[in-house]
């Protein structure tokens, strides 16, 4: 009788056993929902850094920046790896030098992190340098163009507000930091910026036409029957979505606008800024002193306004040698 055949043996797969993750970045939860142990680390360097809303917003963005471009765990990335996503930024994705080295700077602070946490080894950004910049040009308004930028807002709706508005910024405060400010911040001399980019806060003294501006504005407000309080906004909306609320950032932004319009000035309320820092320089006033009221941590970025006076004052010199009269640029 013949044998029966012996079957091939039948591997079977217990099914109660988790598979192993596909990735070396991701894990499952008891709810089997995906985790990304990269995202986890990023969570923890926001934690531990003292940053604002906003800047932890734009950490966060662009460190996704490289996690979408690579699906590599934190400690596998290389440095050729950094190096093909920095050429990417700039020539897949077309984004502006000063972009790309903000994205860099990020994943480099980012890995240095992991390196003092024990993390990982090595950091692989170490050896990627920032792309080299242009020096950025201050963008100063003239005296024909600031005339004429008081006349409009002195005509426009709610002039006394978007007067002393304008007065403000000039001071070199940003309109974020304009935004943010109280009744409580101006004590009838000085500004106190409480609330800043990259923590720069400080006190602002004000001009004799700015305090006057700010003064009309206020008594108007207290004789439209508001009760002016510590904690009010120092500029408030006249929108009908927003009335009577903080004037934001995006509020500010349509008021220039508005002026731009009016004026044909190609305006942005940082140019006022601008004004401010490269007046302060032509009169004489010392760097550091400047920079104390500008708010300026950085050398490099404040260059482009000794520059622009040097500028100036070259320009003035050359008509004085010629005894002619300097033409305004507007004319």
């Amino acid at each position: 009788m013949p044998l029966r055949p012996i079957p091939k043996p039948v591997i079977l797969i217990n099914s109660t056993q988790p598979a192993e993750p596909s990735s070396a970045t991701t894990a499952t939860t008891a709810s089997n929902q995906p985790i990304d142990l990269r995202q986890s680390r990023v969570d923890e360097f926001l934690m531990a850094r003292s940053l604002s809303d906003n800047s932890k917003k734009a950490y966060q963005q662009d460190l996704q920046r490289f996690m979408d471009w690579t699906q590599t765990a934190w400690a596998a990335v290389t440095p050729r790896q950094v190096a093909l996503f920095k050429d990417d930024l700039l020539v897949e994705k077309f984004l502006a030098p000063a972009t790309v080295n903000r994205v860099l700077t990020t994943l480099k602070n980012f890995y240095g992190w992991m390196v003092d946490s024990e993390y990982v080894a090595k950091n692989p950004t170490k050896t990627i340098d920032l792309l080299e910049l242009e020096s950025p040009e201050a963008q100063d308004l003239s005296e024909a163009e600031l005339a004429s930028i008081y006349q409009v807002a002195a005509k426009s709706n709610y002039c006394e507000r978007n007067t002393a508005l304008v007065s403000i910024l000039l001071h070199g405060l940003r309109a974020a930091e304009v935004s943010a400010l109280n009744l409580e911040d101006y004590d009838g001399t000085r500004l106190h910026v409480r609330k800043a980019k990259s923590d720069s806060k400080g006190y602002v003294p004000l001009k004799e036409r700015a305090r006057m501006d700010l003064d009309i504005y206020l008594a108007w407000r207290a004789q439209q029957g508001e009760e002016l309080q510590p904690a009010s906004p120092l500029f408030i909306s006249r929108s009908r979505r927003s009335f009577g609320k903080r004037l934001t950032y995006w509020g500010i932004r349509d008021v220039v606008d508005v002026i731009k319009q009016e004026t044909g000035i190609d305006l942005h309320a940082h140019r006022f800024r601008h004004t401010f820092a490269t007046d302060l320089v032509l009169r004489g006033m010392d760097t550091y002193h400047v920079m104390t009221l500008t708010r300026h941590k950085s050398m490099q970025s404040f260059k482009r306004y000794t520059k622009r006076a040097d500028q100036i004052a070259a320009e003035k010199a050359f008509y004085q040698a010629l005894g002619e009269s300097q033409p305004d640029k507007n004319t």
